[in-house]
């Protein structure tokens, strides 16, 4: 089961139940084969893991295990080397940020400040100089600790990732921009962390598209991965939903009645300037294509069956690429761009299909016994697909293998599961789901255990918020 993390207003999200379907092996103590082996294992992972950085060192922690043990690091306050001691709050809040980004990642046990011997302020930051045994007795076995200085508006990071096993620095990084830009450098570093160890960058640099809703009018939001930097995408007194960013994040499409009938939008978040596309119908979602050259949507034209449809950015070029009875929604473009998996109800209930971006080779890939499956999404490595499945009375999160293999059940809650979408990294799997009264959007890493509340940092007046989608790049 995963365990809940409480952050910002408390809520427990231990209520919401998440199961894995992991098998861990079973060692018999009288195999001595197995003993032998597992004892080899241990020396092996024991021997990677621990090993002082060099040059060729790329993964500490392998990602794909199905099981991972999880890694106790240390983040204390960030020493402050600023004149006179100004800006002295940046000590806790630049480490509080790195604290949160890694505890969602499941491979990380954050060992809890409160536990630590010595003062952040009075501490040595070189690897040479450290108290080791002040982390051991902690069980700890990575520690960060860092540095900062404001000057001029400015403030420059000094942040370093140590061994405690091997009492060396394994790699430091200097980071420097605007005051304002504080949580981005945290946000930075913490995403170097995660490469570091794992091979693979993080999420936490990017940030998500939602939309936000009071007295039933729903507009378009952004935040920063820590649900900060809250930012209000559009105005109006209507209906905005289903946003989408292109893969430079540079713009977003989303699906809006501000004029009516729902009509497909594309906001430029650099020149602030919206355009309406011309199309024969109502519009029901749309995404981007990885290239950011096309869209995909689904279209309703004459009122008729909604189809699948692809156009091109500037509106151009429309074409049809389902004929059937029924509804055909929810398009989602593969990492290649080869693929479409969307939504279609041709059979009965709605289930998921995959085919060929130009409408070839369609066929089903649910068949988990469930009649209503909806909410596909292509991971970005391309190795999986998350969507919703009804089960046990309620809509619940599953990713499965483009080909229909490995359906795995990731949510088990009677609340339902809803709009889920994947991070950067294909780790991390936003979704909302309804707890305490309103819909509220979750994270949960799909390769180990962790479920946790984002909630936006302003903005409380909103009744709900939901309907979560995230930028490929770093964004600021």
């Amino acid at each position: 089961m995963f365990q809940s993390t409480k952050i910002n207003n408390g809520l427990d999200a231990a209520k919401i139940k998440c199961t894995i379907g992991f098998n861990y092996p079973k060692f018999k103590s009288s195999n001595l084969l197995f003993f032998y082996l597992f004892i080899f294992l241990i020396a092996m992972f024991c021997g990677v893991l621990f090993k002082p950085y060099n040059a060729s060192a790329k993964v500490y922690i392998n990602i794909y295990q199905a099981s991972i043990k999880k890694i106790r690091i240390a983040v204390p306050d960030f020493k402050n080397l600023t004149k006179y001691k100004q800006h002295s709050s940046l000590a806790s809040k630049l480490a509080h940020v790195v604290r949160h980004d890694l505890s969602v990642i499941g491979y990380f046990h954050i060992v809890n400040p409160l536990s630590y011997l010595e003062n952040p302020q009075d501490a040595h930051l070189n690897a040479s100089k450290i108290k080791y045994s002040d982390w051991t007795v902690l069980n700890t076995e990575y520690l960060i600790n860092g540095s900062y200085k404001v000057k001029g508006g400015n403030i420059t990071l000094k942040a370093n990732l140590i061994s405690i096993y091997s009492q060396k620095l394994l790699f430091s990084e200097v980071l420097e921009g605007g005051l304002s830009k504080d949580r981005y450098l945290a946000n930075k570093f913490a995403d170097a962390v995660l490469k570091f160890l794992t091979g693979k960058k993080g999420p936490f640099t990017t940030k998500v598209f939602f939309v936000g809703e009071k007295n039933n009018v729903k507009n378009i939001f952004e935040m920063d991965f820590g649900g900060h930097r809250v930012k209000r995408i559009t105005d109006n007194n209507s209906i905005n939903i289903f946003p989408y960013p292109s893969p430079d994040g540079k713009k977003v499409a989303y699906i809006s009645f501000k004029d009516g009938d729902p009509a497909v939008f594309i906001k430029n978040l650099i020149t602030d300037r919206a355009i309406k596309l011309d199309l024969p119908g109502p519009a029901d979602f749309v995404s981007w294509s990885p290239n950011g050259q096309k869209l995909a949507l689904a279209l309703t034209p004459g009122h008729y069956n909604t189809q699948i449809y692809t156009i091109n950015a500037d509106g151009t070029d429309l074409k049809r690429l389902t004929n059937t009875f029924g509804i055909n929604t929810s398009p989602s473009f593969s990492p290649n761009g080869n693929r479409i998996v969307f939504v279609s109800n041709r059979g009965g209930g709605p289930q998921i299909y995959v085919m060929n971006s130009n409408g070839s080779d369609v066929h089903m890939i649910s068949f988990n016994g469930s009649y209503y499956n909806t909410s596909p999404a292509w991971s970005p490595n391309g190795k999986k697909i998350v969507f919703t499945s009804f089960i046990n009375g309620a809509l619940q999160v599953c990713i499965i293998d483009p080909d229909g293999s490995n359906e795995r059940q990731l949510t088990d809650t009677p609340y339902g599961c809803h709009h889920p979408s994947w991070t950067r990294d294909s780790r991390i799997i936003s979704f909302d789901t309804e707890f305490g009264g309103r819909e509220e959007i979750y994270l949960m890493d799909t390769t180990a255990s962790g479920i946790m509340l984002l909630m936006p940092h302003i903005f409380p007046e909103m009744q709900n918020y939901y309907n979560p989608a995230w930028t490929l790049k770093s964004t600021y």
